[in-house]
């Protein structure tokens, strides 16, 4: 009897263990079979998109391209900037400020999305947030808690946050202006007074250009001086020495009235050529009276308190009643008459064309001192 159970049990045994390796081997090549069919990163990865590089490649029409074109925008950048909904011009102003068309869609959006006083208030450039870190929801939630850009960079840079602000960010506002106050009140008394050995240093080459104008100025004024006065002296000593034939002076004694000076008679009949007529010599003598009715004139640096005739020498003069040219509301010339001759003379003073020319110079030299110690920053 146990023969038999024994050999059932075998029997039963037999036929359990090719279930077992069975199942196994049907196993086996499942997990290999699913090895494979896990997909690989690079079978994954999209392909790159392609660049534009050709006006003609980019779908726009021939005057669209062109537009674009003339506002220095490239095919790709044209595509990229129209498929975010902006016209050329208005592309342009956002490019130019460092934005690219998904930040600069981002910012006109945020700001048409809120409907804050603050955002009406604010007339800053979202480029001004942008370059102090803020993003567009930042710049929002500012205005939403009622401030503009300038308070908001105070209140940031001092470590608060736009919630924290709406509830105290007006006492703080007060402090750090306060703060910013007092700041710059002990930088500027505790700044250090103006070296002069540096500011000299700076005018000193502007200084010297000046003088030394100067000095040729009035190098150039003497030596045209002494000319003058050396041809006027030539010119009276020719007429002391003129021959024969030259009316004499109108020279009055001391005691007699001066005579009113008179234009120069014309040629006596008989003393014409022979063969001459009236006509040819009265040529002459209008060109001599031309000559004559200008006054001589005298150049000096200071005109004396006294001034005495250039051709009688007498002090017993008076200002006459020619009216001088002025310049620019200044007298360089003064005319005078002798009551012992009856001549009139001039006398040229250059001392005021030294005072105007000294104080243009000197002005000259000021605002250029001043201007280039205004830009040095010292």
């Amino acid at each position: 009897m146990k023969e038999v159970h024994l050999s059932a049990i075998a029997a039963v045994i037999a036929l359990a263990v090719p279930l077992q390796a069975h199942s196994a081997a049907a196993d086996a090549p499942r997990h290999a079979a699913a090895a494979p069919t896990k997909p690989a990163a690079d079978d994954t990865a999209l392909p790159a998109p392609v660049r534009i590089s050709r006006w003609e490649d980019s779908g726009l029409k021939p005057h669209t391209a062109q537009e674009w074109a003339s506002y220095g925008f490239k095919p790709q950048e044209a595509v990229d900037w129209l498929r975010a909904s902006f016209a050329p011009v208005v592309a342009r102003t956002w490019a130019d400020k460092g934005f690219d068309p998904q930040e600069a869609r981002l910012w006109l959006e945020s700001a048409r999305s809120t409907t804050t006083l603050m955002a009406e208030l604010d007339r800053s450039d979202p480029s001004e947030w942008k370059r102090e870190g803020f993003t567009p929801s930042d710049r929002l939630a500012w205005w939403e808690a009622g401030f503009t850009f300038e308070d908001a960079l105070l209140l940031a840079r001092s470590g608060m946050s736009p919630a924290d602000a709406a509830w105290h960010g007006h006492e703080k506002l007060k402090e750090l202006r306060a703060r910013n106050a007092a700041k710059e009140g002990a930088q500027a008394a505790g700044a250090p007074a103006p070296d002069p050995a540096a500011i000299w240093q700076l005018i000193k080459p502007y200084i010297k250009i000046a003088g030394l104008t100067a000095l040729a100025f009035i190098a150039v004024l003497a030596g045209f001086v002494i000319r003058r006065r050396s041809q006027m002296r030539l010119r009276r000593s020719a007429e002391r020495h003129k021959g024969p034939g030259v009316n004499p002076s109108m020279r009055q004694e001391p005691g007699n009235a001066a005579p009113i000076s008179e234009a120069p008679a014309s040629t006596a009949p008989e003393s014409l050529p022979p063969g001459g007529d009236a006509t040819a010599a009265a040529a002459p003598d209008q060109a001599a009276q031309k000559r004559s009715s200008r006054p001589a004139r005298r150049y000096a640096l200071v005109r004396r308190a006294h001034p005495h005739c250039i051709h009688c020498k007498s002090t017993n003069v008076r200002t006459s009643r020619i009216q001088p040219h002025k310049f620019a509301g200044i007298n360089f010339t003064e005319y005078f008459r002798c009551k012992h001759c009856g001549k009139h003379f001039a006398i040229v003073s250059y001392t005021p064309i030294l005072l105007v020319a000294g104080v243009i110079i000197l002005t000259l030299t000021a605002l250029t001192v001043g201007f280039l110690y205004a830009v040095s920053g010292k």
